[in-house]
């Protein structure tokens, strides 16, 4: 079980290009693609959040907003927690029989 659950982080940490030197390591790593290359969608929404991010902290006058970087880093936890626990029902699903 403790295995599973650090596959199923190092697959969210690769395609979030958290790892990006380490996902070639392992045959199941190889096959995870960074979600946040340049031109994919990930890449795209993610600069979008950062140029709003930017204006925002522009009309406000700071260089940084303490509200604004608690709402991309909790939207970013609920994504992780959401993804991992996509990963587990796929686990699940994928082990019950198919009628």
């Amino acid at each position: 079980m403790k295995n599973n659950e650090i596959l199923k982080n190092l697959v969210y940490d690769c395609m979030s290009g958290l790892l990006d030197n380490n996902c070639n390591q392992t045959t199941e790593l190889k096959l995870v693609q960074d979600e946040f290359v340049d031109g994919l969608f990930c890449e795209q929404a993610y600069e979008e959040v950062f140029l709003a991010n930017q204006r925002l902290c522009q009309r406000l006058g700071v260089q940084a907003d303490k509200d604004v970087e608690s709402i991309i880093d909790n939207l970013l936890a609920i994504s992780r927690h959401l993804a991992l626990k996509m990963y587990d029902y796929g686990v699940r699903f994928s082990s019950v029989p198919s009628k």
